[in-house]
């Protein structure tokens, strides 16, 4: 019977979601889940194109997505559309930049 309480979404269940910097012209982005089985979703939903769709960039500035399955964690980095301190760059710390990411995380999850 049901108890009217509604099953936690993939995104409820990632454990951290973060963006940074990885140097002047880098963003870094990482995010643990707390299962083999939601990291391997993830990861079988993520590549270069999904990425730049996201973030509105072109697919080469997606420069890496690797992951340590072990600790089930993904890495993600992408080239910055300005250095990181320059006149127009909106974060120079590369802070709070996930929630494209966290939208497609909504997409991959169902």
């Amino acid at each position: 019977m049901p108890d009217g309480r509604r099953t936690p979404s993939l995104l409820d269940r990632v454990h951290v979601l973060r963006s940074k910097n990885a140097g002047p012209f880098t963003l870094t982005f990482d995010i643990v889940l707390d299962n083999a089985d939601d990291f391997a979703r993830v990861l079988g939903g993520l590549d270069r194109a999904a990425v730049a769709r996201a973030y509105a960039v072109p697919p080469e500035d997606v420069t890496s997505i690797s992951s340590l399955p072990r600790l089930n964690a993904v890495k993600i980095c992408i080239k910055r559309r300005r250095p990181a301190g320059h006149p127009g760059d909106t974060d120079c710390y590369g802070m709070n930049q996930e929630e494209p990411l966290a939208r497609l995380l909504r997409e991959i999850g169902g």
